[in-house]
């Protein structure tokens, strides 16, 4: 047998690595899912389609203001980290400034929502009789900002287990309380179900950080001053994730006030299923890869990694979605009531979607990875413009079929975006086979769309996913 060549021995150890970090957080996440089955069903069960609405406004308006709070920085200072966790001198003081920054402005978040609290109800629901809830949603802010100043070190830092820890502790944590709230007091439980779940994470964080990644004693002041290029990609990152999350925000009170609360109860089901259950698979790649990409310097590095981080990201994703497109009923079924039945076609076409947001995702971080705050702002803002360009008149004349179809356009249009930037504003470019394999991969998932309509889910199943779990097995050995 031919000897291993020393950059196929690189290239099948980064695979490993990468697979075994999916394993670490593939485990993770199904005992996070089986929490959630149990959590979501008996709320959907207890609270209804009304209930899980009010959930996801309230939600979607915590994280916009969160995200908006920390300037980004959650996500911007995992590029400094990875680039000086090996520098003994620069390394302690990066990891100081970013816990400083990244608590002091949680604390700052946390006064401005209480004080602001009737302007955040009339925003979101275009009256201040949630008022109070968003009062005590404020404490939210403070948890965000010490859990994200240690998952961003442990990121950084490339320290996945007490990461994964975190994630299933608070996981557990939070079906055990959420269980009785729901039962006992129904729609009253929603905020502090909310509640709950975010503190746990914060003190789960805080009990599982590393406690051997030295920091430097650092001032907020001092922490502000000496990372003003940390903050100023933070910033961008900032504005790209406001605009995001704001037509995010804008089409879930689009469905709350001209159509029902109802509505918002049954896109919010499937759009969980779409892009939290399904997306865990490239959320848990992109926790080892984006550090990784931000420590390469030369852009040949980065063009491999880009190219081998999407080569995986397909052969994992296409059998699984082969599964998703066939089992969509099921999963709502599972997981909510017959009363989200009408999630169905959603679920169904953006199961081929979902291909084009992992290869997007992968090659949107080189512009991270790279510090182009503005080109992002440029993308990110594309993207949310197109979003909402096509969500709004496709759901008004074709209900939930219009928002799967408009979620696979959403997504085809952001890949070819970031692609372009990705080819001619950096002059990179993916491996060969790569495009074939997204193509392969996005066929596939079409094909299954059709034998879902035809011959049906499970003759389906049959047919592709053998076949293709066999071939991805293979793939990922070589």
């Amino acid at each position: 047998m031919a000897a291993m060549t020393p950059g196929r021995q690189a290239s099948s150890g980064t695979t490993a690595k990468v697979l075994k970090t999916l394993g670490i957080f593939g485990g993770v996440q199904v005992a996070g899912i089986i929490c959630s089955v149990v959590r979501t069903k008996l709320a959907a069960l207890w609270i209804g389609p009304a209930g899980v609405g009010l959930m996801a406004v309230y939600n979607s308006t915590v994280d916009l203001l969160s995200q908006t709070s920390q300037l980004s920085l959650p996500q911007s200072a995992v590029r400094d980290l990875a680039q000086t966790r090996h520098d003994p001198s620069a390394g302690p003081r990066v990891v100081a400034s970013v816990r400083r920054l990244i608590r002091g402005l949680g604390v700052i978040a946390f006064a401005l929502v209480l004080l602001l609290s009737p302007l955040v109800s009339a925003w979101a629901f275009g009256n201040t009789a949630h008022t109070l809830a968003f009062c005590l949603l404020a404490a939210i802010m403070v948890f965000n900002g010490f859990t994200n100043s240690e998952t961003t070190i442990m990121r950084g830092y490339d320290r996945l287990k007490p990461l994964a820890r975190t994630a299933i502790f608070t996981s557990v944590a939070t079906v055990l309380t959420a269980v009785p709230l729901f039962y006992f007091f129904r729609l009253k439980a929603v905020v502090p179900v909310l509640m709950f779940s975010y503190g746990y994470n914060c003190l789960f964080a805080l009990t599982f950080r590393p406690r051997d990644i030295e920091a430097a004693k650092v001032g907020f002041v001092e922490a502000w001053r000496r990372n003003r290029p940390m903050l100023s990609l933070g910033f961008y990152m900032t504005v790209s994730s406001f605009v995001s999350l704001l037509a995010s925000n804008i089409f879930v009170i689009f469905l709350n006030r001209w159509h029902t609360d109802v509505a918002v109860g049954i896109y919010q089901a499937g759009y969980t299923l779409v892009n939290t259950y399904v997306g865990l698979i490239f959320m848990a790649l992109s926790t080892e890869f984006y550090p990784r990409l931000s420590a390469a310097r030369e852009r040949s590095r980065m063009e491999v990694i880009v190219s081998h981080e999407v080569k995986i990201a397909m052969w994992v994703l296409m059998p699984v979605v082969v599964l998703f497109i066939c089992c969509g009923k099921l999963c709502l079924t599972i997981l909510y009531s017959s009363e989200f039945y009408a999630a169905v076609p959603f679920i169904v076409i953006a199961g081929a979607g979902v291909l084009f947001r992992a290869a997007s995702t992968c090659i949107a971080y080189t512009i991270l990875a790279r510090g182009s705050g503005r080109t992002y702002i440029v993308t990110e803002t594309a993207s949310a413009v197109a979003y909402l360009a096509l969500y709004i008149p496709l759901y008004t004349y074709f209900g939930y079929l219009g928002l799967g179809i408009g979620y696979l356009l959403w997504y085809m249009f952001y890949f070819g975006v970031v692609y372009y930037i990705y080819r001619y504003r950096y002059g990179m470019h993916l491996r060969r086979g790569v495009p074939a394999l997204i193509a392969t991969a996005v066929a596939l998932a079409l094909l299954a769309i059709a034998g879902y309509a035809t011959i049906g889910p499970w003759w389906t199943i049959l047919i592709l996913v053998p076949p293709v779990s066999y071939a991805a097995f293979k793939a990922l050995r070589a």
